[in-house]
């Protein structure tokens, strides 16, 4: 109970100065069920409504633990998670973006559960991938995937159609072309727009574009890499996309492309269930359509994975009883009802046949497909310094303060000696 007051004395305190808002109505996570107090700590914002009602279902069922969830700004979030690694100031439960999560494990934040996880027997039923980002340098489980998901183009067919454009682009010149056709600078209208902000959000809508070049984070002063950064400088310095780019996180972007600002969109599978079906139902009523990211005249395309992950902190009170919901959140008809509410894809495969959302709605069905080409972020213990290398390299190039070899020669001084005494998996 001194571990739950402390916390929720730290959080008190900083909500004003430091974006944190705790949730404790009984409203949103039922009544107190009399358990001992376990917090979980997310930085989901769309998708908090699906967290908060799966810690009311666990709260209802359940007297040992009463579960609260608390939203923390993302930024905010690992800034604390590095800070409680020292001082031990932990929730029970943290969420993490999955390339991060090796580094938070490198430093303490999350505990070892592989052992009650493979207890459990349900491991074989999840990703690859997804499950590999919860692993240590060993191989040892520290947490449980939660969703995953990728980026696609998102295409105001409208204004393609008003621009002589029949098709939403599928090929690397046929997406320039559609760029350059749709733009009117002096209008402040862009041909297509992108998050190119400084932190995991802008590394995250990059990486598409840096292997579709055939460029890599392990090589990235390479030719292709470099083609990757000149494309994106080309788009500003042509007028098709707007410097305010680097200021704009992929929320900002979206409601460009809401504005009429923007034709195209890197969008990812989220802002179908939380944007378009929901906030922006009634703003969009042009054509719109999905395709996949761009392929390069090599025939390369690429997609990017995202998603979350959620682990049983370091010191976590009544530690396997949180191991216990942790499994339970992640069920496989929990697993496809919450990444259904939330526009995600599922981690698990036995999660994906529960439903046919992710594949009789062509617009899911294009990220769906994606998915075969999508690339991971990391998972690296030193993915954080990684990703700002490129973000900053990108938006080097995106202000016109380098060029493009330059910007990646200057990543590349950061990542290659990281690389060479822990490669990438």
């Amino acid at each position: 109970m001194k571990k739950r007051l402390t916390m929720l004395a730290v959080c008190a305190a900083a909500a004003l100065s430091m974006g944190l808002a705790a949730y404790a109505s009984e409203d949103i996570f039922g009544p107190d069920n009399g358990g001992d107090p376990i917090e979980i700590w997310h930085y989901f914002e769309g998708e908090a409504d699906a967290l908060n009602a799966l810690c009311k279902d666990y709260n209802a069922m359940q007297d040992e633990i009463y579960i609260t969830a608390t939203f923390v700004s993302r930024e905010e979030l690992m800034k604390q998670y590095t800070i409680g690694a020292v001082s031990g100031e932990l929730p029970d439960i943290g969420m993490v973006d999955s390339p991060d999560m090796a580094s938070y494990i490198s430093l303490g934040v999350f505990d070892d559960i592989t052992d009650d996880l493979e207890a459990w027997g349900e491991l074989d039923n999840f990703y690859e991938g997804p499950l590999n980002s919860c692993r240590d340098s060993e191989g040892r489980l520290h947490g449980l995937p939660n969703n995953s998901n990728c980026l696609a183009i998102l295409c105001n067919m409208d204004m393609l159609k008003a621009a002589g454009i029949e098709k939403a682009p599928e090929t690397m010149e046929e997406f320039l072309a559609a760029c350059e056709a749709t733009s009117n600078p002096d209008e402040g209208v862009y041909g297509f727009a992108m998050c190119a902000v400084s932190n995991e959000e802008g590394t995250f809508q990059f990486i598409p574009w840096l292997y579709t070049t055939g460029g890599s984070v392990g090589d990235i002063d390479s030719a292709e890499s470099i083609e990757s950064f000149q494309i994106i400088g080309d788009l500003i310095a042509k007028g098709w996309m707007s410097k305010e780019a680097v200021n704009w996180g992929q929320g900002d972007a979206l409601n460009a492309w809401a504005a009429e600002k923007a034709a195209m969109l890197e969008s990812g599978t989220w802002q179908i269930a939380q944007n378009l079906d929901d906030s922006l139902k009634d703003t969009i009523t042009w054509e719109y359509a999905y395709v996949p990211m761009p392929k390069s005249a090599n025939g390369a395309q690429a997609s990017v994975i995202g998603g979350e992950n959620f682990g049983v902190c370091t010191g976590a009170s009544h530690r396997d009883a949180c191991v216990a919901f942790l499994e339970f959140m992640q069920t496989a008809e929990n697993n496809a009802d919450w990444c259904e509410k939330a526009g995600k894809l599922p981690v698990r495969g036995d999660a994906v046949g529960l439903k046919d959302f992710w594949t009789a709605d062509e617009r899911y069905a294009v990220f769906n497909e994606s998915m075969n080409f999508a690339v991971p972020r990391g998972p690296h213990p030193q993915w954080p310094t990684i990703s700002e290398a490129l973000y900053t390299a990108e938006q080097a190039v995106i202000l016109g303060e380098k060029d493009a070899a330059t910007a990646a020669a200057d990543a590349a001084a950061v990542i290659d000696p990281i690389l060479a005494e822990t490669p990438l998996p």
